[in-house]
């Protein structure tokens, strides 16, 4: 591969990572967040100097990058590329065995970039590490499939009652309701005016509605710009797709991107925004809305309740999964197991004393189950029970049905261009919910098990 174009490799890769987090604030006493802003500044000057042909400049700042921020994969990649360019094979190995050690893999024989380090006697065992971390751990079965391909689908949820599923549709601007008996219906009339792209939908069974939220989108079919301020929870019934209550927020300069809702124990409803970032409250019999943030927040996505209503775990895209008390409403960041990563999650839900996260930020994706040790503070494992990648190429969110971990496999994100058009020579394939059983508990400490 020319020159040219592993810079470009690196800084599409920076382009991810930052697409996905607002600006980089100041210091903030946080070393978390600290650190992680350490590791952006040193990466964004290790490109340049890598554009610059500065080897040794590029290479000093893409370690400390790496030093900085050690969970971040995507900087432990970028340095493994920068490694092989620069010919350091000491450096190439070691980082290369670090990206392994995240359980995530590539296939290095392949890459030209990587190719003629692969075939040496030395990489043997790194190589096969890869290939181990590449290659599918299916445990799930499909659960369903949707016959709409165009449906691109977000989040979901499961009303026992009536055995029935609800699927947002980003593109088509509605709520699919859907059963193994009864035909799928939309909850009202596709592209609506004055709804947005509908991004996720939890059942609240003590209430018999649905909550719902609805962001503003280019990706949404018929998208004006005057649709990017749409931007609200739904309070929705069931029965008939009623839209009985809506909260609206007023238009930022950033535009808001709501990703997921969830129902505490106690009716508190719960909802998070990307693009503030913002975690919203709405407590049981009031109507007002109340807001919780933290140096911690960059790009928020799933949330999952404790059972006791004390607190509550939420994904950062770019910080990992954080615990929010929700008696003060601080924010502290889960520490992570050894060789893991909990960046780049997307939806979560609680169980039994772990998080059952989509982990769509890393490659392959996969769904992994982090247990958390008594305290709540910091995971003691990091499992991955389910790497599907031959149909779930593009995992959302996700809810649990007994016990089984049941998500959006195929999302259409990576099919499309950011302005939702679907991308020349792709083929959009029918949606599917794919169902993973769950592990069985763990013995957290002599004596307790959660």
């Amino acid at each position: 591969m020319r020159y040219r174009a592993v810079v470009m490799l690196l800084l599409l890769c920076s382009a991810r990572i930052e697409s996905q987090s607002a600006p980089t604030a100041s210091f903030t006493g946080l070393p978390s967040v600290d650190s992680a802003a350490v590791a952006r500044a040193a990466w964004r000057r290790g490109q340049l100097a890598l554009r610059a042909r500065d080897h040794a400049s590029a290479m000093r700042e893409l370690a400390h990058a790496v030093a900085a921020w050690p969970t971040q994969p995507a900087y432990v990649w970028g340095l493994a590329v920068a490694s092989a360019i620069s010919a350091d094979t000491a450096t190439l190995l070691r980082t290369l065995g670090a990206y392994a050690d995240f359980e995530l893999g590539n296939d290095l024989r392949a890459d030209t970039i990587f190719a003629h380090y692969a075939a040496r006697p030395e990489f043997a065992d790194v190589v096969a590490r890869h290939d181990r971390n590449r290659a599918p751990k299916a445990r799930s079965h499909v659960a369903m499939t949707l016959a709409d391909a165009s449906l691109w689908p977000e989040g979901i949820d499961y009303d026992p009652r009536t055995e029935r599923w609800y699927i947002a549709s980003v593109r088509r601007r509605t709520i699919v309701e859907a059963g193994a008996r009864s035909p799928a219906r939309d909850l009202w009339r596709r592209e609506t005016a004055g709804m947005g792209a509908m991004l996720a939908v939890r059942v609240d069974r003590a209430r018999g509605v649905l909550w719902a939220t609805t962001s503003g989108m280019p990706q949404m079919l018929g998208y004006a710009p005057a649709d990017s301020g749409i931007a609200a929870l739904l309070r929705i019934r069931i029965s008939d797709g009623a839209i009985v209550h809506r909260w609206d927020l007023a238009p930022t300069a950033r535009g808001h991107v709501l990703g997921d809702v969830a129902v505490g124990p106690a009716g508190d409803v719960f909802f998070s925004d990307s693009n503030e970032p913002v975690l919203y409250r709405l407590r049981p019999g009031r109507d007002s809305l109340e807001r919780i943030t933290s140096p911690l927040f960059r790009s928020l996505q799933g949330i999952a309740p404790t059972p006791d209503g004390r607190a509550l775990f939420i994904a950062d895209y770019s910080h990992g999964i954080l615990r929010v008390d929700l008696g003060s409403g601080r924010a502290t960041r889960v520490q992570d197991a050894p060789r893991s990563t909990s960046l780049g999650c997307d939806g979560i839900v609680w169980d039994r004393g772990g998080i059952i996260a989509i982990q769509n930020g890393v490659s392959p994706a996969r769904v992994v189950r982090f247990t958390l040790d008594a305290s709540g503070s910091r995971f003691v494992r990091a499992d991955v029970i389910d790497r599907n990648a031959v149909v779930a190429d593009e995992p959302t969110i996700g809810t649990i049905v007994g016990r089984e971990f049941i998500y959006v496999a195929n999302s259409q994100w990576e099919k499309h261009t950011d302005d939702g058009v679907p991308k020349p020579g792709v083929k959009l394939t029918t949606p599917v919910l794919l169902a993973v059983p769950l592990p069985p508990l763990v013995v957290v400490r002599p004596g307790r098990v959660k």
